[in-house]
């Protein structure tokens, strides 16, 4: 066993520290707590440390905090700060984590075409089934709670998706998966 070998690590980045990439200037680090300076490096060294890390063993993930607070659907009453573990879910101090997949490869018939009602019906129900948990679930803090009542975070996904692809002979890096990855999405939403 390795010590952290089970997380999932994020480095959550500005526009700023990207322009600092850019411009291979530096870039300082603060203390969480008190805001103090911390430490001076150059940013560009360590971008590509992050990049390193992530090549090697898939951590860390990047968050890029100003497209996140810019795109923040509720920014009135707070910005994002954090995220779950895997990063899906980004939404507002002590707000639940109500997420949910389908899994594509359910969808697909034995022709390899995608039955699009059965899957537009199955994301129907899962996601009213979803609204009605909201409300009759327990959460950790009274905090979660009413966050969870007052903005109905809710987010379905689905699972599969390069199962899916190559049982139809479509390389998950090809101009045809994601074409079929953003009809899938748009289907979903």
């Amino acid at each position: 066993s390795i010590f952290f070998q089970n997380s999932n690590n994020s480095v959550r980045v500005t526009d700023d520290f990207m322009r600092a990439v850019e411009d291979d200037s530096a870039w300082q680090t603060h203390m969480v707590t008190t805001g103090e300076v911390c430490e001076t490096h150059r940013a560009r060294e360590l971008m590509r440390q992050i990049a390193d890390s992530a090549w090697v063993c898939g951590d860390p993930g990047m968050q890029f905090d100003t497209t996140v607070n810019g795109w923040n659907p509720c920014i009135r009453s707070a910005r994002i700060n954090a995220s779950n573990p895997c990063s899906e879910y980004m939404f507002l101090d002590d707000s639940a984590c109500n997420l949910a997949s389908l899994n594509l490869m359910k969808f697909r018939r034995p022709d390899g075409s995608f039955d699009v009602d059965a899957f537009n019906h199955t994301v129907d129900v899962v996601i009213t089934a979803m609204e009605i948990v909201v409300d009759v679930s327990s959460y950790p803090t009274g905090a979660i709670e009413r966050n969870s009542h007052a903005f109905r975070p809710l987010g379905l996904g689905y699972a599969n998706l390069g199962a899916y692809l190559m049982s139809n002979g479509l390389p998950y890096d090809s101009d045809a998966a994601r074409a079929v990855t953003g009809a899938l999405t748009a289907l979903m939403c």
